[in-house]
């Protein structure tokens, strides 16, 4: 198998629509028995920049060897800010769009797969809110330079012991009503230190509605699932009211396997934001109703994806958005759907067995 063929197959390669044409090194470094790259993907307008761990022709990173070697050498692929130091290194194993190791038992090392000019949301939200008791502190983390421009390579922060997923906890929870009214005040209270960290903003509805507007542009392309749904989604966002609204940073992509409940607390993990958005988009201001959205979608997942019974869902979303407080109901059916759009294209990409599930939901919610 040659190199176009194993990224294609990799868990974090996210243009599986499309075919790899031509995949260019820009940057390599020896690391023990292995090779670390970035390389330069191009898919077929588009070219994406991904860190790898080579063995030959295929990414070794997820395996004990090469998680030991890229602790071992990660200094030596860029500027360390922090610290990132650890003697012993395991894979997680839990691969999505990043990888982590273990690192001493106590940290976690992340690992960016896919690349983008600037600091990662990840690390930027991180450092400025980790004494909020519902996010796990940043130890350090590592950039090179790549044409000038900074690019975040990894991340080192607190390991949380005994956290178990929370998609992984709702699947195999009949009954989730007080975990999900404890995630909904958890949720307000990372807003909350969000607020405080960052700058806020008042902008009119209008120009929300422009945006979700234009995020369905960017997104119908990708999906032709969504041809049809467009009017009665276009119709939804224009129904919109009001004034202004108040937008802040936010997580971005929060759902249930974006959290973790140990035995007292609800952690918020991941704040890249959604992984197919530019980072240019994923850096700028939100309403707060983005992530209260993207965990209304996460428990229809979780229903779809179990043998719960009828009512789950919506008696999981009420007990949700009571713990998170007050919210505008009209704002927030318009970011599920915005969300369940994204999904669409996002299923289409990874996992084209369950595209339906987000289709179903903007179906319902545009009342077709």
């Amino acid at each position: 198998m040659n190199l176009s063929e194993s990224l294609a197959a990799e868990r974090f390669y996210g243009a599986k629509s499309e075919p790899i044409e031509d995949i260019e090194t820009v940057r390599s470094a020896p690391a023990a028995d292995f090779e670390w790259r970035v390389v330069d993907v191009a898919h077929g307008s588009s070219h994406d920049l991904y860190q790898l761990l080579l063995d030959d022709s295929a990414d070794a990173l997820s395996s004990e060897r090469g998680a030991k070697a890229y602790l071992a050498n990660a200094a030596s692929f860029g500027e360390v800010h922090g610290s990132i130091k650890g003697t012993t290194a395991v894979p997680m194993g839990a691969e999505q769009s990043n990888t982590n190791l273990i690192v001493d038992d106590n940290w976690v090392l992340k690992v960016f797969r896919k690349l983008e000019a600037g600091l990662n949301p990840d690390v930027e939200l991180l450092t400025q809110i980790s004494d909020c008791e519902h996010v796990a502190g940043v130890r350090g983390y590592t950039t090179t330079q790549i044409d000038g421009q900074d690019y975040t390579l990894a991340m080192m922060q607190q390991r949380i012991l005994g956290g178990t997923d929370g998609f992984d906890l709702a699947l195999a929870s009949p009954d989730f009503g007080d975990l999900s009214f404890e995630l909904g005040q958890a949720t307000r209270i990372v807003h909350q230190a969000l607020a405080e960290a960052f700058p806020t903003q008042s902008v009119p509805v209008a120009s929300v509605v422009d945006k979700l507007h234009a995020h369905l542009d960017d997104l119908l392309p990708l999906a032709p699932q969504l041809a049809e749904l467009e009017p009665g989604i276009r119709a939804l966002y224009d129904e919109l009211s009001g004034d202004s609204v108040t937008v802040q940073r936010v997580h971005g992509d929060l759902h249930l396997g974006q959290t973790l409940r140990t035995a007292d607390r609800w952690y918020l993990i991941d704040f890249e934001g959604e992984p197919a958005r530019p980072l240019a988009q994923r850096v700028l201001p939100d309403h707060v109703l983005r992530d209260v959205a993207g965990m209304v979608r996460s428990f229809g997942y979780a229903s779809a994806m179990s043998s719960h019974p009828e009512g789950w869902e919506s008696e999981n979303v009420t007990r949700y958005l009571e713990g998170y407080g007050e919210i505008n109901a009209e704002l927030l059916q318009a970011y599920v759907v915005d969300k369940a759009a994204y999904e669409v294209v996002y299923e289409a990409n990874n996992r084209p067995d369950n595209v339906d599930i987000p289709l179903g939901a903007i179906s319902k919610l545009i009342k077709r």
